[in-house]
């Protein structure tokens, strides 16, 4: 990866990992997601259609992409305010981010796109850190920690990424290099999201008490960071050659939110995590500088 996709990549995580934080607020994520996609797809929707029509920077493979693209992101949100409300964000957060980073390396070889063996090595240090997360202690590893009531959910958000991440690649490659044809992509891949997930919402037929409670604040800020920071990541996958660095150096954001829980949340464990967080660190230190 090139030091400007990296730089543009990292700045990303700070936001995912803001908007992750904030979803946890009043422990109300289904009604959280649902607002935050409300705001960016009414925002953004002149804005958007408008610039596309204008443009016609999306080419029809692209439109392809980010139809699955937008219902696998859909689901991924179900998914992941399934798991949110049923365990820790140290649990939940590290562990879905961790399945997909050799998953959409495998995707990588399958087309051609192989890492190279530092690369490889970078992305299982990235692996292992983020399944030492959820530890409090070495003593404390039980296998139950990982497959539990989350467990399906966990797995069911691991593949959204790595369905929306090979697709989106596939899309960055297929249209010219601009940050505006990626937030006008990342627009269409978030109202997609949105009309798939409120339909999962509906389905699960949630109280309609959690939307009173909520608030608009905080889900705002959220809407503005999660559309930022993807918008930022579909424009380092058109510099990039592989997704699967990409979604590697992602993980980053694991180490902001693993940061952050301990100071808004109090959360134990720092000696196994802080370790953690530092395999996560080498692994993408070995990645940035020999992962060519």
């Amino acid at each position: 990866m090139n030091s400007f996709a990296i730089t543009l990549v990292l700045f990303s995580t700070f936001m995912h990992a803001g908007w992750n934080l904030l979803s946890r607020h009043r422990r109300l994520e289904g009604a959280f997601f649902q607002r935050m996609l409300l705001l960016i797809s009414v925002a953004g929707f002149f804005p958007a259609i408008i610039s596309e029509i204008l443009t016609h920077s999306l080419t029809p493979k692209a439109w392809i992409c980010v139809l699955f693209s937008g219902v696998s992101c859909g689901l991924y949100f179900f998914s992941l305010s399934r798991a949110y409300k049923a365990s820790d964000f140290v649990i939940v957060y590290p562990v879905a981010r961790a399945l997909p980073v050799l998953l959409v390396g495998i995707g990588d070889v399958f087309r051609g796109r192989y890492p190279t063996s530092l690369g490889w090595l970078g992305m299982i240090l990235v692996m292992l850190g983020c399944f030492l997360i959820p530890l409090e202690s070495i003593r404390d590893f039980e296998w139950k920690r990982y497959f539990n009531k989350t467990s399906l959910w966990m797995i069911l958000t691991a593949a959204g990424t790595v369905s929306y991440s090979l697709l989106d690649k596939v899309a960055a490659e297929s249209v010219s290099e601009s940050p505006f044809t990626a937030l006008r992509y990342g627009y269409i891949f978030f109202l997609i999201s949105y009309v798939v997930y409120l339909v999962a919402f509906r389905l699960v037929k949630q109280e309609a008490s959690d939307l009173t409670d909520l608030g608009w604040k905080y889900p705002a800020i959220a809407a503005f960071l999660n559309f930022a920071s993807y918008g930022l990541v579909l424009w380092a996958y058109q510099l990039s050659e592989r997704a699967s660095y990409v979604v590697a150096f992602r993980q980053f954001s694991i180490v902001i939110g693993v940061i952050g829980a301990f100071i808004i949340y109090k959360e134990r464990g720092v000696v196994v995590r802080l370790t953690a967080v530092s395999l996560i660190t080498i692994g993408l230190v070995s990645i940035s500088l020999w992962g060519k």
